[in-house]
């Protein structure tokens, strides 16, 4: 049960606080270093549209939220929008830098050191997208990255432009008004599902409710990544290598599909692959508490005993240090 035990420590759902700061309001000015070396002031936009996000390394909904962000970025960079992300100075910058790569990001990404734009922004959710007009007001905020996020910062982009009217922004803006695929719905509802009851000990239940949801949509890593821990549960070795193999082509970034992928390996007796694919993910993961195990094990049952210990220490320190944050499985 450690592995489900284990996997359940890094769930958790989005919460549904709003951005602190009011629509309105007179957005925060800032100089702030890049990743790149360079020097970014929002002051320097004036008179410009400027998207923000606010992301973080270690989260799938983030790495959507940059990607839709580049997206907006390339298409509206001449009619004078500038998108601009922040992260906090908590992160290791060596994974920001290769997610950045990764994604092909090329929009400015600011490193927010002492966390003062987080609190000048009010930051409660991550990603938090907060989109200033030519003002320099926050003219509307978008915490998290809903199914409709593109649409929405689209919406409001288009309508800060003058090129839609507010009722046609409204038809883009509101889920209701929006034709959402009912099959996406019902993946998600049946994964949320398939989470609880892994909480409550129903593997098999849950399996079949993870299986259906990937039935709906087979394009959401997550609903592959928690059928692939199920089915380490049950020692399904080739069923759980299948399934992380899926969400690593779905999200090559993903560090609990490569973490899972190890365990896999290990259950089917190949240590020295699950100590490749776990060593690369250990060094692209900020939080590698998983991971750190995973490998610890793998060198256990190589008979390395030194090398397993310095790996389950280095998750004991981890946890110790209180560096467990939510996984990208449910961010």
């Amino acid at each position: 049960m450690i592995l489900i035990i284990l996997l359940l420590l890094f769930v958790s759902f989005a919460p549904a606080h709003a951005i602190g700061i009011k629509e309105g309001a007179t957005a925060p000015d800032f100089s702030l270093d890049s990743v790149d070396g360079k020097v970014v002031s929002l002051s320097e936009y004036q008179d410009w549209v400027v998207v923000l996000i606010y992301w973080r390394a270690n989260q799938d909904r983030s790495h959507l939220a940059l990607k839709d962000g580049q997206d907006i970025y390339l298409r509206y960079k001449d009619k004078d929008v500038q998108v601009l992300g922040l992260t906090a100075g908590t992160e290791n910058f060596e994974v920001v830098n290769q997610i950045l790569r990764e994604l092909s990001i090329n929009f400015p990404v600011l490193k927010d050191l002492n966390r003062q734009m987080y609190g000048a922004y009010g930051i409660r959710v991550y990603p938090s997208t907060i989109i200033i007009n030519r003002s320099g007001k926050v003219a509307y905020t978008l915490p998290g990255h809903a199914l409709t996020y593109k649409n929405a910062l689209e919406g409001h982009l288009q309508y800060i432009l003058g090129e839609i009217n507010e009722k046609e922004m409204q038809e883009m803006i509101y889920p209701h008004k929006l034709h959402v695929d009912k099959t996406v719905l019902k993946a998600h509802r049946r994964y949320n599902l398939a989470l609880r009851l892994t909480e409550e000990g129903f593997i098999d239940q849950a399996i079949g409710a993870v299986e259906e949801s990937i039935e709906a949509e087979r394009n959401i890593a997550k609903s592959h990544i928690l059928v692939g821990f199920l089915y380490l549960e049950k020692k399904e070795a080739d069923k759980a290598i299948e399934a992380f193999n899926e969400a690593i082509k779905l999200d090559p970034l993903s560090h609990d599909a490569k973490t899972g992928l190890g365990g896999a390996l290990i259950l089917k007796g190949d240590f020295d692959g699950a100590i490749e694919i776990l060593t690369v993910a250990v060094k692209s993961n900020p939080y590698p508490v998983m991971t750190y195990y995973e490998l610890g094990r793998a060198y256990e049952l190589k008979s390395e005993k030194n090398k397993a210990l310095e790996m389950y220490k280095k998750a004991l320190e981890k946890i110790v240090h209180k560096a467990i944050l939510p996984s990208s499985i449910s961010k």
